[in-house]
């Protein structure tokens, strides 16, 4: 699986919602950007940690963090792999056993953050989730697949109500594509 390294570029607010937030981050050579969905709780984590507050070394993660490479070393990667129902998924990957352990994305970066492990996003997702980076942009693109169902919902009434008609039926559409793809699980389950 071929992987392109990621950096973190910060974050930044949806407008018209307390709820979330976004973690924007490039490829290296900042050509393409992609944006994850984070709750406000990671928010606020990261936004202690880029204020540099004295107290974030002593918190949970730090400590965790600390133990862990103490006990097995920096033999670690992480890796944005998949997305499915609007939430990127990731996996924190042994280099040396390839022993995963998924996690979510935001908490992914979080964790790349805070212990400097490498971020990757594997290629084919990247290419079909990210959008060219351009510095200082007004503005974020989200692909609609990358947006929970909750969120779907309310851009999908606010389209409505706006009479953006295009925007509604593309939103109607992914939810369609959601909810056919989760009858045909519940299907192969039973």
């Amino acid at each position: 699986m071929e992987r392109i390294r990621l950096k973190f570029r910060g974050l930044s607010e949806i407008v018209g919602t307390e709820k979330m937030g976004l973690i924007v981050l490039t490829d290296e050579a900042e050509i393409r950007q992609v944006t994850i969905v984070c709750d406000r709780h990671v928010e606020h984590e990261f936004s202690m940690r880029m204020a540099d507050t004295p107290i974030t070394n002593k918190m949970l993660p730090e400590a965790l963090w600390k133990m862990l490479k103490q006990a097995v070393g920096e033999h670690f990667d992480i890796v944005i792999n998949g997305i499915y129902d609007g939430q990127y998924s990731a996996a924190l990957v042994n280099t040396d056993t390839a022993y995963t352990v998924q996690m979510r994305a935001s908490d992914a970066v979080l964790l790349s953050c805070i212990s400097g492990l490498p971020l990757f996003m594997e290629r084919s997702l990247m290419m079909r989730q990210s959008v060219p980076f351009h510095a200082g942009a007004q503005g974020l693109s989200i692909p609609v697949n990358a947006i929970s169902d909750d969120m779907l919902k309310s851009a999908m009434e606010k389209a409505i109500n706006d009479e953006n008609y295009e925007l509604a039926s593309q939103l109607r559409d992914e939810q369609k594509r959601r909810m056919k793809k989760r009858s045909s699980e519940n299907e192969e389950r039973q």
